[in-house]
């Protein structure tokens, strides 16, 4: 790491002098300290840095100067959900993205080749040329998971979190109340946001529903694993839950669903309805290709190929494992 830094002064002395920036031996104290930590960094941080540096420099200052790595390619910006802007050194050449933990606040760097790939050929398969991206990633950590009860109470998840509702400790008015609201025992619901006042806005199928504090201190709910479900035959979630909708694209093999909405450019889009590949008709994944593409389906008795750009049109519901 540091023939990496020092190849990194030596482009900033060659670009910051060439481009004549004013004040630039203390810019190049703000790198300096900025590289030193080599992690993801508030601007607090850098000036903790610098004061154990015995350099004094003003906040303002070194916003600037931060705001100048970036420019210039040092430095990215970054700004999480619900978090102070951070930056990190940005190595040439090199991509990853994050996972964040909305509990502890801790931030994960990770490479997948296979996501990077994928990326590559959805954009392709809607003529679409990427220049950039970035993946960030909002959970929980392991750590967190670990000291997390199997259970809790409902103003207590965290927004974005699918939750099943496991019980009710409510007297028969407020029992009457949530089934009003159609809400029950074994209901997959998410978190769409919480805090405010103690309310909590609940997503329940396509429904948005309010929670008052005190209906939701008494519902208990699980964390509900979306992963484990689509993964394991044994796993899948009860009859009366439904997962979220997916494109067909997604769906695994042995897996089946309702179709929900058919799009895609208007010649595409009536190839597909052609096939009887209509709103409404239930949709088995057969079997992929030895490469993942074409995708083997089955529908209204029929046995038709897609390749995975077409299924990706495809809005599925209601997704399952076939019984056999």
């Amino acid at each position: 790491m540091t023939d990496t830094h020092e190849q990194e002064k030596k482009q900033f002395k060659r670009l910051f002098q060439q481009q004549g920036v004013e004040q630039f031996n203390l810019t190049f104290q703000v790198l300096e300290a900025f590289l030193k930590l080599e992690k993801h960094v508030t601007i607090k941080d850098i000036l903790a840095q610098l004061k154990a540096d015995d350099v004094k420099l003003d906040e303002g200052f070194v916003l600037n100067g931060m705001e100048l790595l970036c420019r210039f390619g040092f430095a990215n910006k970054i700004e999480f959900d619900d978090k102070e802007t951070q930056y990190e050194h940005r190595h040439i050449g090199l991509h990853h993205d994050h996972m964040v933990c909305t509990k502890c606040g801790s931030i994960l760097e990770f490479k997948d080749e296979a996501i990077e790939k994928l990326q590559h050929k959805v954009a392709d398969a809607y003529g679409f040329h990427m220049l950039q991206h970035k993946m960030e990633i909002y959970g929980i950590c392991s750590n967190c998971m670990a000291h997390r009860d199997e259970r809790v109470q409902l103003h207590k998840a965290k927004k974005g979190e699918k939750l099943i509702i496991k019980a009710v400790d409510a007297g028969k008015n407020m029992q009457m109340r949530m089934s009003s609201m159609g809400l029950k025992i074994g209901d997959l619901i998410e978190i769409v946001s919480s805090g405010f006042g103690g309310q909590v806005v609940i997503a329940a199928g396509e429904n948005r529903l309010v929670l008052g504090k005190g209906m939701a201190e008494k519902i208990t709910v699980q964390l509900f694993d979306q992963g484990k479900a689509l993964d394991s035959h044994e796993d899948t979630p009860p009859r009366e839950i439904s997962l979220p909708p997916l494109l067909l694209s997604q769906l695994k093999t042995g897996q089946e669903g309702i179709i929900r909405k058919v799009s895609g450019e208007s010649i595409l889009r009536r190839r597909l309805l052609e096939m009887g590949i209509n709103r409404g008709s239930t949709i088995y994944v057969e079997k992929y290709a030895p490469l993942k593409d074409p995708i083997e389906l089955v529908i209204k008795g029929y046995h038709i190929s897609l390749r995975v750009e077409e299924a990706a049109n495809i809005l599925v519901e209601n997704v399952k494992y076939r019984k056999r």
